[in-house]
């Protein structure tokens, strides 16, 4: 693949500011964009109108694509697709709660800069991760080297829902036309080729109502429960059979993470419920698809009902199957970023895996695209209190995409 002069990246890396990248992150970080179901509110639309007033400011081209009432996609871009190829540097703009601010050591919007890590909840995940890929694509505009393809920029809505911002992105014609993406997520800046699939279970169960002093009467849908929950070891020595092994992931999981009963109505004491309900998180390798993963959940649901005569037992996926997802080593994308790597920073890259599921899941999954996961922050910090971001690691992400950008679009 065609390298980009040495010129050519000097001066695009000499464009970086890393006071600007410091201050923009932590202005990010100060605009709180927990989405709170029922309060109209709190959405990201408050950090998407930050992000589209200093992408404006820079001169880049845009587009305000409202997902949802108050949530907004924010794309710009840098070139013309053309001939060459397209690029996506995407983040999120929304994070999860900040539970009890008083278990913080600093307040969690305040983005307190101390030791050289920037604290607040989003620091790694991932205000800082969109602040670099914003200053990164500011430093190329800035250069003015020509690029011989389209640099897109993605700041996208609900990643920790239900991804309903990337999933609109991938109906838009730019979103139709990339040919890759760096997801900005928090990896330590390793360049992560493959991320865990997962599938929410829901799970109904339904008995007979009875009278607590006469079981026999009634079909109890708490012993099925019971019986499904035994039945999960089973399912998951299953799925590990059916995945590919990974050097970077954990094998699949399957985690019970909601049990319920009754699942509806008052509790009483003196009543066996109707209904009873559970939900488990399944973590996955790649490997499988859909059916087979489906498959498998079924046949533990039978086996439950199999253990609890007159009960049903049934699932359906929450906000569908995102299956795991895996690059390999020779796409022209991590090339470019091997590189990137050791232009950016002078290291070797260093590979790994993402434990979760991220935008990029979605991306790869309806596009076909290859996707290269890596940002700044720790992947173990990210939804904890006293959330951070090393600033030397954020400096060094926005460098990474520069040079990557410039690699893979062959100035």
């Amino acid at each position: 693949m065609a390298r980009p002069g040495v010129a050519a990246i000097r001066a695009a890396l000499s464009c970086i500011d890393e006071t600007e990248l410091i201050e923009l992150t932590r202005d990010l970080i100060r605009i709180p964009s927990v989405v709170r179901p029922g309060d109209p509110t709190s959405t990201e639309a408050a950090v998407a109108r930050q992000v589209e007033a200093w992408l404006v400011k820079q001169g880049f081209d845009l587009e305000v694509q409202e997902v949802a009432p108050g949530r907004p996609n924010v794309v710009a871009w840098l070139g013309a697709r053309g001939d060459g190829r397209s690029l996506l540097l995407e983040g999120h703009t929304d994070v999860v709660t900040e539970g009890d601010p008083a278990e913080w050591s600093y307040p969690p919007f305040a983005a307190e800069l101390v030791d050289g890590r920037i604290y607040g909840r989003g620091a790694a995940d991932m205000k800082s991760g969109l602040a670099a890929m914003m200053v990164a694509a500011a430093a190329i505009k800035r250069s003015g080297v020509a690029l011989g393809g389209r640099l897109v920029l993605g700041a996208l809505v609900d990643e920790e829902g239900d991804m309903l911002g990337v999933k609109h992105f991938c109906t838009t014609a730019i979103g139709r036309e990339l040919d890759a993406a760096i997801i900005c997520e928090p990896e330590q800046n390793e360049l992560c080729l493959e991320q865990r699939g997962v599938v929410w279970a829901r799970i109904a169960i339904r008995g007979r109502m009875a009278h607590g002093a006469m079981p026999e009467a009634g079909v109890n849908p708490i012993t099925a429960l019971g019986a499904l929950l035994q039945e999960l070891p089973a399912l998951e020595r299953r799925l590990r059979r059916l995945c590919r092994r990974s050097r970077h992931l954990r094998p699949p999981t399957v985690t019970p993470t909601v049990v319920a009963a009754p699942a509806q109505g008052v509790e009483q004491s003196n009543v066996i419920p109707s209904r009873a309900r559970a939900l488990l998180d399944i973590r996955l390798t790649s490997g499988p698809d859909e059916s087979a993963v489906a498959r498998e959940i079924d046949a533990a649901c039978r086996q439950a009902m199999a253990r609890c005569p007159g009960s049903t037992v049934e699932w359906k996926p929450v906000s569908g199957f995102r299956m795991a997802t895996r690059v390999e080593r020779n796409e022209p994308l991590v090339r470019a970023m091997v590189a990137a790597v050791r232009r950016a920073t002078g290291r070797r890259a260093i590979f790994g895996g993402v434990p979760g599921s991220t935008d990029g899941t979605i991306l790869r999954m309806q596009l076909g695209i290859p996707i290269v996961t890596c940002g700044p922050g720790t992947r173990r910090i990210a939804h904890q209190r006293d959330e951070y971001v090393e600033v030397t690691e954020l400096a060094d992400a926005a460098k990474i995409y520069v040079v990557s950008a410039l690699n893979f679009l062959q100035v």
